[in-house]
């Protein structure tokens, strides 16, 4: 009988029909130089073939998918947060992505200090070709 493995963070996207972005959202998650963690992308009720991309994760160990109705974005919040099982939960909008070491820059410095609670990233706004048009 295998043990179940706790990952260090879990990351969750919630989706609700941001097809054109969200392979490059997931993609960063499994880019990570960081390693221990799970992804869990909630889909609320998309109908743009938002699915057909999730469904190209769901054979991965660590990609949990949750289809839904759509029910907002506090239901699908709360719904990763209740399956949510990392030390440390990051939200990531399913039009955004995360930097190669975002994650291992974040959890090297909540960990740093016993006393941090919380850490935010750097945010920078990009056009559609990448490019940073601002540091927010």
């Amino acid at each position: 009988m295998s043990e179940l493995v706790i990952p260090l963070v879990t990351v969750y996207i919630t989706n609700y029909n941001y097809f054109q972005y969200l392979k490059k959202a997931i993609e960063s998650v499994l880019a990570q130089t960081f390693d221990d963690l799970e992804l869990i992308i909630i889909d609320d009720g998309s109908d743009d073939g938002s699915r057909s991309i999730i469904e190209e994760y769901t054979n991965r160990k660590s990609v949990i998918s949750v289809f839904q109705q759509n029910k907002g974005l506090n239901a699908s919040n709360n719904v990763a947060l209740k399956m949510a099982r990392g030390k440390y939960i990051m939200r990531l909008d399913a039009d955004d992505y995360l930097a190669p070491q975002a994650l291992e820059v974040l959890v090297s410095e909540i960990e740093r200090d016993s006393e941090t609670a919380m850490v935010f990233p750097d945010y920078y706004l990009v056009d559609s070709n990448g490019n940073v048009l601002e540091a927010v």
